[in-house]
């Protein structure tokens, strides 16, 4: 007969050699024979943790502390099954127990360092990890967990050094290399990060996580195409995830493959039908198609979900506002004010339309030139009101608003405020107001043209004198982060902006002369395209708007894209033409060639997107028609 010694050795070598069958029936033999027999039923418990049959696994370990109230392992291990179970109460305290009675055991540290962590209690998982490493400084897997939780915890420095520590100690392990490559991309750096996710790919091919994670560094560098890829990678291996269609139709969106994006928009929810993000960019896809009823339902569909979802309620004031509805557009309009880029942090409360009088009020131009401009057409509809009035903008509107008969002051951004009771921001007013189409204060000039002393160069009064915009303000570095407003700017951006080469057809117009109204970088593309003899470049000649607005007033017409160019045209009521995108800003609405906004402006747009040259065809067959 085999004694129980020789019976246990022979069931550690089958359960070494991975023949858990045979070392399980072994076991079950020695303790039919001896029922309280420790080494066996602390084997029983291992294996069948690690066959995934957690009730028999904490029956063995219950059973050896019946036996041995202080085995330190038998309290470790039984703490892992029960966390398993997600019985946390009473795995926590057997963690506890099992430290009590051995302090030094690194494992048991690191293991109810997992618990702290899956229980979001990153201090006390900081903690046991630390002291794992400080037991053991070789525990790769301690530092690599320990990362996790730092990162988690929001110390990206910390995390990226113990990660470094984990691949040192343990360089075959591709998981590490995913996981550094995440907290590299959370800090911005996604060109290190793709380095590490293809690291751990030379390792472990066929990791559809990390095509995943390699997706979304690529999309953050504006590389789409190989975003596009990589996200099929993941989807191939099978990663059928939400999170993969969603951003797999943002690259598509990115790329114009609308219809290839809305299909993935529409996956996403079919896997994920409560989570509001895939409904907005859904919507948001449907808007660039000019289909704003289906926008509106998404965008109704994600604040159904989630009533305080501030990118739908943003999102559906565009679309309600395209389609004419400006006073229910309006009220969701305001929820723009809980996006802290716009920077109305003012401490005076807001106003209510009320009356003015003996108060002062400053109006805070939170949006861009154009949009500043736009809603300062509002001032003299707020002095009627009583009381002085502020403005706080940028420093390039200061001189321009310097000439508004009703303001008392014009404070550049950034610049103390004079003592005042309430404020708005300019882009309220239209909401305070409750305008709607029929309503809209539309009467031009409302802003008068500044004595700047900036003459127009080589004019000619037997030409047409024509300003042109072709691109839009490029959004500042600082934006370009992969949020949902920093995306918004950037897509703007892109779907405002022409190509001068195509933009430069309008010289093919006898007679008329063409002067560049264009500002910052892209001015630039006057001598990079080879313009300079065709077209009279005035950046040299404008400060601000308020030399902009003197050139303006000395040209016959202005042709310009969605820019703050087209807004201070319209508002000196100049004739302008803006030309637009396939799907525009909302304010220029749908199908119509007139703005209820500016009596003196005519639109031209795009018949399908990126039809830069189509839409500028228009306006060189409207040039001849004025010049005859």
């Amino acid at each position: 007969m085999v004694s129980i010694s020789g019976a246990l050795a022979s069931a550690f070598r089958a359960y070494q050699t991975g023949n858990l069958f045979e070392a399980e029936w072994t076991c079950q033999q020695i303790v039919q024979q001896q029922p309280g027999y420790v080494p066996a039923l602390h084997l029983l418990g291992a294996i069948a943790y690690q066959t995934g049959r957690l009730d028999t696994a904490i029956a063995h370990y219950q059973q050896i502390l019946r036996v041995d109230p202080n085995h330190a392992e038998a309290h470790g291990n039984l703490a892992v099954a029960l966390q398993e179970r997600k019985d946390w109460q009473q795995a926590r305290m057997h963690f506890q127990k099992a430290l009590e009675l051995d302090p030094d055991h690194a494992p048991t540290h690191f293991n109810f360092g997992n618990l702290l962590r899956q229980q979001e209690d990153w201090e006390g998982a900081i903690a046991q990890y630390q002291q794992a490493i400080a037991l053991n400084p070789n525990y790769a897997r301690a530092h690599n967990n320990l990362a996790n939780v730092l990162r988690q915890w929001g110390e990206r420095e910390a995390a990226v050094e113990h990660y470094y520590k984990a691949i040192a100690l343990e360089p075959d392990n591709p998981q590490t290399y995913n996981n550094l490559g995440n907290v590299l991309q959370e800090m911005g750096q996604f060109e290190a990060a793709i380095a590490q996710y293809q690291k751990s790919l030379t390792l472990q091919a066929d990791n559809p996580e990390v095509y995943f994670n390699l997706g979304n560094a690529m999309s953050s560098l504006g590389q789409f195409e190989a975003a596009i890829t990589y996200y099929h990678s993941a989807l191939n291996l099978g990663f059928d995830r939400a999170e993969v269609y969603n951003n797999l139709g943002l690259v598509l969106r990115e790329c114009n493959y609308l219809e290839q994006a809305v299909e993935q928009f529409q996956r996403a929810i079919s896997l994920a039908p409560n989570n509001g993000e895939s409904y907005v960019n859904l919507g948001s896809v449907l808007y660039e198609q000019n289909d704003l009823a289906g926008a509106i339902t998404q965008y109704r569909q994600a604040i159904a979900l989630n009533p305080d979802h501030a990118d739908a309620h943003l999102n559906l004031s565009f679309a309600l506002l395209a389609s004419g509805d400006l006073k229910q557009g309006f009220v969701e309009y305001e929820w723009r004010v809980k996006y802290k880029e716009f920077g109305i942090q003012l401490e005076k409360p807001r106003w209510d339309g009320s009356d003015l009088r003996g108060k002062t009020i400053l109006l805070f131009a939170e949006m861009g030139l154009g949009d500043a401009i736009h809603c300062i057409r509002y001032v003299p509809l707020v002095a009627q009101k009583g009381g002085q009035i502020l403005v706080d903008c940028r420093p390039e509107l200061v001189r321009l608003f310097s000439e508004i008969p009703e303001l008392s002051q014009v404070i550049p951004r950034g610049a103390s405020h004079p003592p005042y009771d309430v404020y708005s921001p300019l882009f309220s007013l239209p909401h305070l107001f409750g305008h709607t189409l029929d309503t809209i204060p539309a009467q031009v000039p409302y802003l008068p043209v500044p004595d700047t002393g900036v003459q127009l160069p080589e004019r000619a009064s037997e030409n047409l004198n024509v300003g042109i915009a072709w691109a839009s303000a490029v959004p500042s570095r600082e934006l370009a982060t992969p949020d949902a407003y920093s995306r918004y700017l950037i897509h703007s951006y892109k779907s405002k902006t022409a190509s001068l080469p195509i933009f430069m057809a309008l010289q093919s117009v006898p007679g008329v002369k063409l002067y560049s109204l264009q500002v910052g970088s892209h001015a630039a593309d006057i001598s990079l395209y080879g313009f300079e003899q065709s077209l009279v470049d005035l950046s040299n000649h404008i400060q601000d708007l308020a030399d902009t607005a003197t050139l303006i007033s000395q040209l016959d017409l202005v042709i310009s894209v969605d820019t703050a160019v087209a807004h201070l045209s319209g508002a000196l009521g100049k004739p302008v033409w803006v030309v637009l995108p396939f799907a525009c800003d909302w304010r220029w609405m749908q199908q119509r060639e007139d703005s209820p906004w500016y009596p003196t402006m005519r639109l031209f747009r795009q018949d399908a997107t990126g039809d830069w040259a189509g839409a500028i065809a228009k306006v060189v067959d409207a040039l001849r028609e004025w010049k005859h």
